[in-house]
């Protein structure tokens, strides 16, 4: 997901990812008491961004930890 306001998310840290997404949620939480619909479609989007962000990260990390070695199970010559 894409959004023109969105900083690039490479430079963070994973735990300064998931500093924002508390912060946001805390906003959302905030436009929603307020009934925002418009504000809470924008920090919904950002929630989105983050989260996506911090999958893709996990994922990386899990294929990462995975044995190398697997791959030479099967031989298919």
């Amino acid at each position: 997901m894409f959004h023109p306001l969105q900083q690039d998310l490479t430079s963070f840290t994973d735990t300064e990812i998931e500093n924002k997404l508390q912060e946001l949620s805390k906003k959302y939480f905030a436009a929603q008491r307020m009934g925002s619909y418009d504000l809470l479609t924008q920090v919904s989007t950002f929630v989105t961004i983050y989260r996506q962000e911090l999958s893709r990260r996990y994922m990386e990390k899990s294929r990462g930890a995975l044995d190398p070695d697997l791959d030479q199970l099967i031989n298919v010559d």
